[in-house]
């Protein structure tokens, strides 16, 4: 008996890891020359993000997704704690355990490299050099530390080839922890970034600190907001969304234009909300956000974003109020996607291996010009909007 007991779990466990690879062999093994597996992380301020998916290199467009992981890693929550503007040794262990399993994952699928893109916290952290570093002697993987303009070109790429709509129509608004950005079309049909840093966690910080008027040392949730909390809060967002350039406003308001949310705040947090459907409006969020007044974080279910799993959706709902976004759809893309299409990321690519780190082994991929438009920056204060550029 105890032998049959031993052979079951024997089983169990080579079926359990060799799942994959089985329900997804004809795409990893037996793939067609112009198909590939390719494997991208996206390091948000928030979640690292996996993506594994078969590419067709003629269209240059994902046929298939193999895998998608998201790993709660939060950078910019532990970056604003930090006096010295570093990374401590938890946060960076927490994320290295994360790339590790993401890792582990991709060659499970039959990926042979992995392409890592890290965003705003990585562009403040002091010691993100010396991070990225040791990330790549402990599990090979190159990190890409990336400016807010590749970032909206990379979601706007990935959004393009994911739906119908003419590339021209397309405005794409991608949020993450510690910056944003809108990308579109402008007239000369050049790619233009608009850039904030007025995201996720600065956003919940400012409310905890100028509206609740509590300690942020001391308080990392803003939870329970009162009515009049959630009513100052939107007009401080409506104030942030008010430098939005010109250009991003008039497309906004061209009946044509297909505005999409893309990005973990939009898939993960606004869709549940507002009822799981893909397209939603300014008045069915409202209407959600008031339904979450007074509730505290227990209240909320708890979980490692209960803390802006209000001021999220009212951040978003100010720029929608401001900027006449009647209802948008929301799109699960982040920077993996746009990575795994990104062709600099990808010429002449060796597979996975352990060696010896290579010098500026973070540099930022150089981008074709293009226009960035950035927020104006102004000084902190109670009734300030503190939107300034980081790239």
């Amino acid at each position: 008996m105890r032998n049959f007991v031993h052979s079951l779990k024997v089983y169990c466990t080579i079926a359990i890891f060799c799942f994959p690879l089985i329900c997804f062999g004809v795409e990893t093994k037996d793939l067609p020359a112009d198909r590939v597996v390719r494997a991208a992380l996206d390091i948000g301020s928030g979640a690292t993000k996996l993506r594994v998916a078969v590419v067709n290199l003629k269209t240059n467009k994902i046929e298939k997704i193999l895998a998608n992981e998201s790993y709660t890693t939060n950078y910019q929550e532990e970056l604003e704690k930090a006096r010295d503007g570093a990374f401590d040794e938890k946060i960076m262990q927490i994320g290295l355990d994360a790339l590790k399993k993401s890792k582990a994952e991709a060659m499970r699928y039959g990926a042979t490299n992995v392409v890592a893109v890290a965003t705003a916290s990585f562009r403040k952290a002091t010691n993100a050099d010396a991070f990225i570093d040791r990330i790549y002697k402990e599990t090979g993987i190159k990190v890409h530390v990336i400016d807010q303009n590749l970032e909206g070109i990379l979601a706007f790429e990935a959004v393009s080839s994911n739906v119908d709509s003419h590339p021209e129509n397309l405005l794409v608004w991608d949020i993450g922890g510690g910056s944003f950005q809108f990308t579109t079309l402008d007239e000369k049909g050049e790619l233009t970034v608009y850039r904030g840093v007025d995201a996720s966690v600065p956003f919940k910080n400012h409310i905890i600190k100028y509206i609740k008027l509590q300690d942020l040392s001391q308080v990392q949730t803003p939870n329970p907001l009162t009515m009049y909390e959630i009513q100052q809060s939107e007009i401080y967002s409506r104030a942030i969304s008010q430098k939005v350039d010109k250009l991003f406003k008039d497309k906004i308001r061209d009946p044509n234009t297909h505005i999409l949310g893309v990005g973990n705040i939009f898939a993960y947090g606004i869709k549940p909300l507002t009822g799981g459907k893909d397209r939603f409006t300014a008045e069915e969020l409202r209407d959600r956000i008031l339904e979450l007044a007074n509730k505290t974080d227990n209240h909320l279910g708890g979980g490692d974003y209960v803390n802006v799993s209000v001021t999220n959706p009212i951040l978003v709902l100010g720029f929608m109020q401001t900027l006449g976004i009647k209802e948008m759809d929301i799109l699960d893309i982040n920077n993996a996607d746009g990575a795994i299409l990104y062709p600099a990321f990808w010429e002449n690519k060796p597979a996975m291996q352990q060696e010896s780190v290579p010098e500026k082994q973070h540099e930022m991929v150089p981008q074709e010009p293009q226009r960035q438009i950035e927020s104006t920056p102004q000084t902190e204060s109670p009734a300030a909007c503190h939107c300034t550029c980081a790239s």
